[in-house]
């Protein structure tokens, strides 16, 4: 019997894009899997239109009292999956659309070396659907983050990386027992970072898996406000997960985190680009007074 597999879907405001997600997940050729779509509290009529239109088809829609953010949101889902009995579990970004055999790809491949904890597929741009947007990726101690990469090895077979997006995941099962949960703290941004690395840590390998794809819209839930709220989140983030877990490496990160920080803050106020340069000033003070989650005002 296949393994079972609670694909978890993130909605906030993005009724459109979940609706997309989920007809094409409904083409997928794996038998055994469930959707538990976990709302973040939207503040239009998402719930009541999923229910109606895909009540049949999802395991699950659990609605959240607050938003919770990309990290919160995910972790009910990846709770209520594993109380539930799930052997895998896949976050998927509700703005993408997936291949059909996506997922037999993905868990086709989780036996390769049982020290996989983690398989990620190649995510294509949705409007230009020959184009990598990630490929697995690396990750730069000296810039605390991971970073996409847009290239594929030329045997197309299955490699090991040390950094996946959080837009799709399909995580064992045992993992969470070991590395935990995702990291509230951030929010957004940086948590797919931070629970790659703890998971190599611990002693898992991430592989990507070529033969699965899927399409993904870039920054649909942040397009609205795409020059403050990514670049607070990240400036601060970057900074709270190299001094959470870089060790004596620390130092230099964060060091040279700060030095491009206040390079930036020095262009973009000569070019008056005020947005960019408040987001940034945030983002340092916030990290330096320990405000982690939720950004609790406006920029």
């Amino acid at each position: 019997m296949e393994s079972s597999v609670y694909i978890i879907l993130l909605n906030w405001n993005g009724l459109n894009d979940t609706n997309e997600c989920l007809q094409s997940l409904k083409k997928i050729t794996y038998d055994n899997f469930e959707v538990v779509v976990v709302d973040n509290n939207s503040s239009g009529n998402d719930v009541n239109i999923l229910k109606e239109e895909f009540g049949g088809f999802t395991h699950k829609i659990i609605v959240n009292d607050s938003n919770l953010g990309f990290s919160g949101g995910n972790n009910v889902g990846i709770k209520y999956a594993i109380e539930n009995g799930a052997d895998y579990i896949l976050l998927l970004n509700n703005d993408t659309i997936v291949e059909p055999d996506f997922l037999d790809n993905l868990v086709s491949h989780v036996n390769i070396n049982s020290s996989v904890g983690i398989l990620t597929p190649v995510i294509k741009h949705y409007n230009n659907r020959s184009k990598i947007w990630a490929a697995g990726g690396k990750l730069s101690k000296l810039r605390g983050s991971g970073f996409a990469s847009t290239e594929i090895g030329k045997s197309n077979a299955p490699s090991e990386v040390n950094f996946a997006s959080g837009c799709a995941l399909l995580i064992k099962r045992e993992v969470f027992d070991k590395v935990g949960f995702l990291d509230e703290n951030y929010f957004l941004y940086l948590e797919d970072t931070d629970f790659c690395y703890r998971t190599i840590k611990s002693g898992y390998k991430i592989l990507l898996v070529p033969s699965s794809v899927i399409y993904h819209k870039i920054n649909a839930s942040t397009k609205e406000n795409v020059s403050r709220l990514p670049l607070y989140y990240v400036t601060r983030n970057r900074l709270y997960f190299s001094n959470k877990n870089l060790g004596a490496w620390k130092f230099i990160s964060i060091t040279y985190i700060f030095f491009v920080s206040f390079l930036k803050l020095a262009i973009w106020t000569l070019a008056n680009k005020r947005n960019k340069v408040n987001a940034i000033k945030r983002g340092l003070r916030d990290f330096i007074n320990r405000r982690m989650g939720k950004l609790d005002s406006k920029i």
